[in-house]
């Protein structure tokens, strides 16, 4: 009886070292690129670009269409069938440093819950990557943010 005592109070030591050593899964893709509000929450930015779609970036001019494609904000619905088949907010683009930015045309509203998503995951890896996984798409894709903006402009 104090042999199996002993056996569950071992495997409870054990199970408790072992759940407080495992680490939380991040949500980043492999390139590490984020999403972030800004600190005056007047845009949503997009940040630890690899360097070379930077220089993409700023070697070709993006319409917002192409923009939209690549890294775009939604206003949240309450509808989750509907949710990917909305259109993306209207705005602009601004390229700074290693990172993205996307200003709203009419701001952000208080209270209202959006989304960004970027479209990252396989499309900005290299050449090389696509060709020795050999998948070029996959539904995991993409990177995305949720936030309310507690303070801004007034409906």
């Amino acid at each position: 009886m104090k042999f199996e005592n002993l056996f569950h109070i071992m495997l409870i030591i054990f199970l408790t070292f072992y759940g407080c050593g495992q680490n939380e899964k991040k949500n980043d893709p492999e390139t590490g690129m984020l999403i972030r509000l800004t600190a005056d929450s007047t845009a949503v930015e997009l940040y630890n670009i690899p360097g070379y779609v930077v220089e993409e970036f700023l070697a070709d001019s993006l319409n917002e269409s192409l923009w939209t494609n690549f890294f775009a904000v939604y206003e949240e619905t309450s509808d989750p069938e509907l949710r990917d088949l909305q259109p993306a907010l209207e705005g602009s683009y601004e390229i700074r440093d290693r990172r993205v930015q996307f200003y709203p045309a009419g701001g952000f509203r208080k209270g209202i819950l959006y989304f960004a998503r970027c479209y990252t995951k396989n499309l900005l890896q290299q050449p090389q990557d696509l060709i020795s996984s050999r998948k070029l798409f996959s539904s995991e894709g993409f990177i995305e943010f949720k936030f309310r903006i507690a303070h801004g402009r007034k409906p």
